[in-house]
């Protein structure tokens, strides 16, 4: 191609390099700036140049576009192998949970007040903070734990309701309590509570009967008498 006399291969050979271009820039921009090399360059129209110079942004920017393409879909393919795989955000963070359930029959005079609900079987307790011979969980580490517990009676004769009070009792104090009442001999009743509570280490918890003589039969077959907990961050 050639205008006004001027071919491209002239403009090719005035800047082979990227060095030379900036210096066909500058004097293009501000002549004053290279007086000498404007010189050298009567021959180059702004136009030619011009034309040089949008033809190499246009590559450029295509550059540009393509680069910014493939960082998005590697990214996406990172995503996507990461839920694939569900690894977790945090790997190094251990999980801390327990469930058990008390796999006998008992009568409410029999336990008595004040005593401490020993759940002796075990469903689940990963990090080992419940202990199935005291009934008590032990925080591992420090956290935001919930706590759940669920209690159940039925009548136990012709003149003896099921009732039983129960209570969530963290180092020592009381932090839920849980009613369950038949109100006749031939019924059935349960109950359920939830707490969450924030443990430091070794914070120690567990489930007992309140200051009231529980009555009737305390029934965990069917229907189980149940505790769980789970740190929750």
């Amino acid at each position: 191609m050639k205008e006004h006399g001027i071919s491209w291969g002239v403009i090719e050979k005035k800047a082979q390099n990227r060095d030379e271009w900036k210096e066909l820039v500058l004097a293009l921009c501000a002549p004053g700036h290279n007086k000498d090399y404007v010189a050298r360059s009567s021959l180059v129209e702004k136009d030619d140049l011009i034309q040089v110079l949008l033809k190499e942004i246009q590559k450029l920017g295509s550059k540009v576009e393509r680069l910014e393409k493939e960082c998005v879909l590697k990214s996406d393919l990172s995503e996507y192998k990461r839920k694939r795989l569900l690894l977790p955000d945090n790997p190094t963070t251990s999980t801390i949970a327990f469930s058990a359930y008390l796999s006998h029959l008992d009568t409410g005079p029999g336990i008595g007040k004040l005593r401490e609900i020993v759940f002796d079987k075990i469903e689940t307790n990963l990090g080992n903070g419940y202990d199935t011979y005291s009934g008590t969980f032990r925080a591992p580490k420090d956290g935001v734990y919930a706590f759940t517990w669920t209690i159940f009676v039925f009548g136990g004769g012709s003149t003896a309701n099921g009732e039983v009070w129960t209570e969530l009792v963290i180092n020592g104090q009381i932090h839920g309590s849980l009613h369950a009442d038949t109100e006749t001999t031939s019924d059935d009743d349960s109950s359920t509570g939830f707490v969450i509570k924030v443990l430091n280490k070794d914070d120690v918890v567990f489930i007992r009967t309140s200051n009231h003589v529980p009555q009737g039969n305390l029934y965990s077959k069917n229907m189980r008498w149940t505790f769980s907990g789970w740190l929750i961050e």
